[in-house]
């Protein structure tokens, strides 16, 4: 286990973030010479840096709204920023917003590279297209009304507790329609195996357990 400082804030990277990294970038691990090797470290660097960024987000929003403390921890579905805190709903929203509001921002500064006169290389290329994918389209993806992601959170916020049925219903309902979408139409099945874990996550919820996985 890796533990360090980031801007003040605790990091711990857990050793299956590592598995996860690996896995995502099997098929360049699986292409021949430095250039598999090449696209693979940068992969993971965009991994790392762009998760890491993501919750730093997430905790510059929870010491906005006075968290007594943050930390992060990178693990196998990604990260977590995490501490004590009470937070009205509307503070807890815009604490589940920070996150893809700094992806999206990140890809979106990225983006404008594109127009930067003479970046032609096939590696800045590659760098940038992987930049915009896990900032831009894993936010996109975050975004969905699914528990435990930010979406599911700024949809539970925006609901209130009353109708905390209906949040892990609508999450457990759209976590099955992306697994199956998933594995038949996208052929993923790290896509179906993640949203079927979020399915089950949000059954276990409407039965009042606690989710094994987050």
């Amino acid at each position: 286990m890796l533990t360090f400082r980031l801007f003040g804030f605790p990091v711990r990277i857990e050793w299956m973030f590592w598995i996860l990294c690996v896995f995502l970038g099997l098929d360049y691990l699986e292409t021949a010479g430095p250039e598999g090797l090449g696209k693979f470290l940068i992969m993971t660097s965009v991994v790392l840096g762009s998760i890491l960024w993501h919750e730093l987000g997430h905790a510059w929003a929870r010491k906005w709204f006075r968290a007594p403390w943050s930390e992060i921890t990178l693990y196998g579905f990604g990260g977590l920023c995490s501490g004590p805190g009470k937070f009205t709903r509307w503070e807890s929203v815009g604490i589940a917003a920070a996150g893809p509001a700094a992806s999206l921002t990140l890809g979106g500064l990225v983006w404008l590279l594109l127009f930067t006169p003479g970046i032609r290389d096939p590696w800045t290329g590659f760098f940038i297209g992987r930049m915009l994918w896990v900032n831009v389209g894993w936010a996109v993806f975050n975004l969905l009304p699914i528990l435990p992601l930010d979406g599911g959170h700024i949809f539970a916020g925006l609901a209130g507790p009353r109708h905390s049925t209906l949040v892990y219903q609508v999450g457990m309902i759209l976590a099955v329609l992306m697994a199956v979408a998933g594995l038949l139409f996208l052929h993923s099945l790290f896509m179906a195996i993640l949203f079927g874990m979020l399915a089950y996550g949000n059954w276990q919820r409407m039965r009042g357990q606690r989710p094994g996985f987050v």
